[in-house]
């Protein structure tokens, strides 16, 4: 951030690692699901970390929308991976897949995470109105005519949807 630019810090950030911060609390690299709807019992607590986690390292200032993308590609190798047309027809091919079933289950825990995040995120963003916030936050930060600001800034801060927090960082 330029030193010289107040108002970029107090924009919501779009990116994997800031969402995440900002919308589910990251504490010690751990993200706390449990309040977060349809989620397994073994993704109620997630570690995320650069250090120890490809996608994420990968990810992390990736944008929502990029990281939607990621987060289908990723399903999609996996389950390329899992459903590779292999039968399974004698000991051999069962003992081959068993052997490598640990790779299948190193996989798999992953792309559940970041489908459980991904998933998480969205509903947030989607409750809280944030993309109708972001959107008037640029045309306040980047648009020189403001003609039109006022009246999308009451817009948005007339919805419901749109929480005290979000209205007041739209304020400032």
């Amino acid at each position: 951030t330029d030193v010289d630019d107040p108002v970029t810090p107090l924009l919501h950030q779009r990116t994997y690692q800031a969402m995440v911060h900002e919308l589910l609390g990251i504490q010690n690299n751990r993200v706390s699901l449990k309040g977060a709807r349809d989620i397994r019992k073994e993704l109620e607590e997630v570690v995320l970390s650069a250090e120890s986690d490809d996608f994420f390292a990968t990810n992390m200032f990736a944008n929502f929308g990029d990281l939607g993308a990621n987060v289908r590609a990723s399903v999609d190798h996996y389950e390329e991976k899992v459903h590779s047309g292999r039968k399974l027809e004698s000991i051999a091919d069962m003992k081959s897949f068993i052997e490598q079933y640990p790779e299948f289950r190193k996989l798999s825990g992953p792309v559940s995470k970041h489908v459980a995040i991904m998933g998480e995120l969205a509903r947030l963003v989607d409750e809280r109105q944030l993309m109708d916030v972001s959107q008037v936050e640029q045309e306040l930060a980047c648009d020189s005519d403001h003609s039109s600001a006022y009246k999308n800034v009451v817009g948005v801060l007339n919805n419901p949807r749109v929480t005290n927090t979000d209205a007041l960082k739209l304020m400032l």
